[in-house]
Parts: C-alpha cells; sequence; structure tokens
C-alpha cells in the first residue's frame, strides 16, 4: 500500500468529491502549491492509488430504469475456476459491477437495464444460459439512495 500523508489524503478526498477542480482551486483546498498538488498527483497516479478519472452519467436520462443485484452459485464440481463461469458475464454492457462474494452465493452482480422485460431478457439469454451456473436469484432495487460514494481516505 502507498504511504499516504495528511496532504495527500486532503488532494483524494477533494479530487473525489470533484474531479474538475482546477488545480490552483486544489492547491488552495489542500494548502499545498499548484506545483506540489501536481507532483503529487502524478505519484498517486504512477502508484495506482488514482485509477482513472471518469464520468458518472444518469441512469434515468439513458432510460436505464432497473437496477438489480443477482446471486450466482456455480457448481465447483463441474468448475476448474469459478470465475471462468462469469466470465463472459463481465463484458456485458448492463453488468455495472461483479463481486466475489461469501454465504450462500458466489457472486453478486449489479446490472442496470430498462425494464423489467429486459432484466427477463437478461436472464434468460446471458444468465441461465451459463454453464456451472447452479442457482441463481435476483433482487430488484426499489430506490437508490447513494451511489459512488467517496472512499474513506486516512493518512
Amino acid at each position: 500500500m502507498e504511504n499516504l500523508d495528511r496532504f495527500d489524503c486532503r488532494i483524494l478526498h477533494a479530487l473525489q468529491r470533484d474531479a474538475r477542480l482546477t488545480l490552483a482551486a486544489l492547491a488552495e483546498a489542500v494548502n499545498l502549491s499548484p506545483s506540489q498538488c501536481s507532483r503529487r498527483i502524478a505519484r498517486l497516479e504512477e502508484s495506482g492509488v488514482i485509477q482513472g478519472h471518469g464520468l458518472r452519467l444518469d441512469p434515468e436520462a439513458l432510460g436505464l430504469k432497473v437496477t438489480a443485484f443477482i446471486f450466482l452459485s456455480v457448481d465447483k464440481g463441474r468448475m476448474a475456476c469459478p470465475r471462468e463461469a462469469v466470465a463472459e458475464l463481465l463484458t456485458r454492457d448492463e453488468v455495472i459491477d461483479c463481486h466475489a462474494i461469501t454465504g450462500n452465493h458466489d457472486f453478486i452482480l449489479k446490472v442496470m437495464v430498462e425494464d423489467l422485460a429486459d432484466l427477463s431478457n437478461f436472464l434468460s439469454t446471458a444468465v441461465t444460459s451459463l454453464p456451472g451456473i447452479r442457482d441463481i436469484a435476483t433482487q430488484v432495487a426499489m430506490n437508490t439512495l447513494k451511489v459512488g460514494g467517496p472512499l474513506k481516505v486516512m493518512a
């Protein structure tokens, strides 16, 4: 893990909340010079602490009104590597996140689609057809309360 000092943490904290801050505004917010901020940002990018800069879109504006969580269990006896079971799903645009989890299932996928008919189609064409899947459970989100919150940054 990267050794982060309090200035690194302040920079990360500020950039998570507004990645479009100008260097001057960031420098003022964290009490460093713009050149020091620039060097620190470059170091954080090179070390992989900062993995990229993104753009957050409004799913509803794009017609994506249904968020679902799909829990998958794989038949480990038939699979040399359980992650191979979901590899094909990870290439699908509907799949926003995928995590290997503990408990009754092996993976949880977050998917976003236009409507319940699209979810049903995704499940029947992309998920149930995968070899080695033992169990599928789906939960549909009724409301989204928080998305993509900033990570806790500590020095």
